[in-house]
């Protein structure tokens, strides 16, 4: 896989990240990514893509929310 699709596929990932944690939330996709950048969780997403893209929603969920947590941030 050349670099390009890498990094294709890790921004596909986090907006998957911020439109599935949007529903959950019943917030709009733009409300969930200016925390995500303001929180850091846009980078935690993509420095662990490798990890957390191989799991199921629920896990992916739960680590979003333990991250965001132990920063103090809500949404």
């Amino acid at each position: 896989m050349s670099e390009t699709e890498y990094t294709t596929k890790v921004l596909e990932f986090v907006l998957f990240c911020v439109e599935m944690y949007a529903q959950r939330g019943g917030v709009s996709g733009s409300v969930v990514m200016k925390r995500f950048d303001v929180s850091g969780a846009l980078t935690f997403l993509r420095n662990n893509y490798e990890v957390l893209h191989t799991q199921g929603r629920d896990y992916i969920l739960s680590e979003i929310d333990q991250y965001l947590a132990n920063r103090g941030v809500a949404i």
